[in-house]
C-alpha cells in the first residue's frame, strides 16, 4: 500500500511539473510572438504612414498634412487613419498594398524579421477583400490591424508567414534548458519507480524466504518435539532399539536445525566482511569422498558420481569450501530425476583451480539462473513449495556465492531446463 502511495504521488508530482513547465513554455512562447506581432505591426504602421504620404503629396499638392481633418491628433495611427480617410473620400485615391509591401520590407530588414509577409485589406469583421500575394497559411502570425477609415470600415493587417527562424533563435536557450531539466527530472522519477519496485520485489522475496524458512524449520520441530513427547512417556522405556530411533532422529533434526542457523550467521557475516578465513593447503579427494558417501547415504534414489580430480590440492578454508563443495552436491541431488548422475572434476588455469560439479537434473531457465545467487532468489520458490517439490530457503548457492567472493574467487552456472546444470567454483591459487 504504502509503495504504490508513493508511486502515485511520484506519477502525479511529474504530471504537475510537466504542466507547470508546459504552462511556462507556453506562455513565454506567446509572449515572444505577442512581441514578433507588435514589432511588426509598429513597421506596418510606418511602412502605411510613409505610403499615405507620398500618395498625399501627389494627389493634393503637399497640403494633406497640413488639414486638421486628416491629421487629427498628432498620434502615427491616428495620422495614417486621417489621411486615408480623405484621401479615399475626397481624392478617391486608394491605399497601395504592394507600396505598403515594399515599405515593409525594408523597415523589416531593419528590425531583424522574417520578410515573407502578405499585405491584407480588411473589412469588419476581419474578412479580407484583397491581399498582395498568396502566400499567407494557417501558421502566419498575424498583427494587429490598422484603421485607414475614421469609421472602422477598413483596415490593414500584416500575416508573417514565417516567424520561426525568430522564434527559433529566441526560444530554442529556452526550449533547451527545458528539455535538460525535463531529461533530469524523468531519470529521476524512472530511478525513483524503479527503486520503489525493486523494494516491493525485495519485500515479497522476504515474505517468501521467511515462509520457507518457517516451513523448513517447522518439519525438524515436529519431529524433535515428537521424539521427545514419546521419550517423555516412558512408551518406549523397554524398546531401547525404538528409544535409540528417537534419539537419533531428535539429534539429527537438532543439527538440521543448528546448520540452518550456522549459514544464515555465516551469510550475514560474510556480507558485512566480518568473517576470517584459516586458509591453508587441503586436500580435496578425501573430502569428496567423504560428501559423495553421505550424499548416496542419504538419498533415496539411485546415484551415479563421476570423481576425476586432475588438481588434488588448493589453498583455501577447509570448512568454508567443504560446506560449498556439499551446497552443490545436495543440491544435485535435490534437483534431480529419476537417476542421479553427478560428475565432480577439478582442472588447472593461470590464476585459478576450478573445481565443477555438474547433475543431469531438471535444469534452469535462463531468467532463473539470474536469481539463483541472491540471498532470497532461489528459482520459484512458491512453485516447488506449493506442488509438492523440493522445500528450502534458498540459502545454499548465495551461502557458495558468499564464500567464494570471501576467498576472492566466484561461482558461475551453465544450465539448460529439462538437461543439465553446472556449477563451477574459481578457487584462487
Amino acid at each position: 500500500m504504502h509503495s504504490n502511495k508513493y508511486k502515485y504521488v511520484s506519477i502525479v508530482s511529474a504530471a504537475a511539473v510537466l504542466l507547470l513547465l508546459g504552462i511556462y513554455m507556453w506562455m513565454t512562447y506567446r509572449s515572444v510572438t505577442k512581441d514578433i506581432e507588435e514589432r511588426a505591426s509598429a513597421q506596418l504602421t510606418w511602412a502605411m504612414f510613409y505610403e499615405s504620404y507620398t500618395r498625399a503629396d501627389l494627389v493634393t499638392a503637399g497640403d494633406t498634412l497640413s488639414l486638421p481633418e486628416a491629421r487629427g491628433n498628432l498620434s502615427l495611427v491616428s495620422s495614417v487613419e486621417g489621411m486615408n480617410d480623405v484621401l479615399s473620400r475626397k481624392y478617391h485615391s486608394e491605399i497601395s498594398l504592394d507600396t505598403v509591401a515594399m515599405y515593409v520590407d525594408s523597415l523589416l530588414s531593419v528590425v531583424g524579421i522574417n520578410r515573407d509577409v502578405t499585405v491584407q485589406l480588411l473589412a469588419p469583421p476581419d474578412e479580407v477583400v484583397r491581399q498582395n500575394n498568396d502566400r499567407r497559411s494557417s501558421w502566419s502570425l498575424m498583427t494587429k490591424p490598422v484603421s485607414i477609415r475614421r469609421d472602422g470600415s477598413r483596415a490593414i493587417r500584416l500575416a508573417l508567414n514565417n516567424p520561426y527562424p525568430e522564434l527559433a533563435r529566441r526560444l530554442s536557450p529556452l526550449f533547451l534548458i527545458s528539455a535538460i531539466i525535463l531529461g533530469f527530472f524523468a531519470i529521476i522519477i524512472i530511478q525513483l519507480l524503479r527503486f520503489i519496485t525493486e523494494q516491493e520485489q525485495m519485500t515479497e522475496l522476504r515474505n517468501d524466504f521467511s515462509y520457507a524458512m518457517v516451513h523448513d524449520m517447522k518439519s525438524p520441530l515436529s519431529s524433535i518435539i515428537m521424539g521427545a513427547h514419546f521419550l517423555h512417556s516412558g512408551k518406549v522405556d523397554d524398546k531401547p532399539q525404538i528409544k535409540e530411533k528417537y534419539y537419533s532422529i531428535i539429534e539429527e533434526e537438532a543439527e538440521h536445525l543448528l546448520a540452518l542457523v550456522n549459514k544464515l550467521l555465516t551469510i550475514s557475516k560474510l556480507e558485512n566482511r566480518k568473517l576470517i578465513l584459516n586458509k591453508h593447503e587441503m586436500d580435496l579427494e578425501p573430502i569428496i569422498n567423504d560428501l559423495v558417501e553421505k550424499a548416496k547415504a542419504k538419498a533415496t534414489k539411485p546415484i551415479e558420481v563421476t570423481i576425476r580430480l586432475e588438481v588434488q590440492q588448493v589453498m583455501a578454508d577447509e570448512q568454508y569450501l567443504t560446506e560449498a563443495i556439499a551446497n552443490l552436491i545436495d543440491n544435485a541431488v535435490k534437483y534431480s530425476k529419476d537417476e542421479i548422475g553427478i560428475e565432480i572434476k577439478t582442472w588447472d588455469t593461470d590464476k585459478h583451480v576450478l573445481l565443477k560439479v555438474r547433475d543431469n537434473g531438471i535444469g534452469m531457465t535462463k531468467e532463473e539462473q539470474q536469481v539463483i545467487f541472491d540471498k532470497f532468489g532461489r528459482a520459484a520458490i512458491h512453485e516447488k513449495n506449493r506442488t509438492g517439490g523440493v522445500s528450502g530457503f534458498g540459502l545454499g548457492l548465495n551461502y557458495v556465492d558468499q564464500v567464494m567472493q570471501a576467498h576472492g574467487g566466484k561461482v558461475t552456472v551453465a544450465s539448460e531446463k529439462d538437461k543439465f546444470s553446472e556449477f563451477t567454483l574459481f578457487i584462487p591459487k
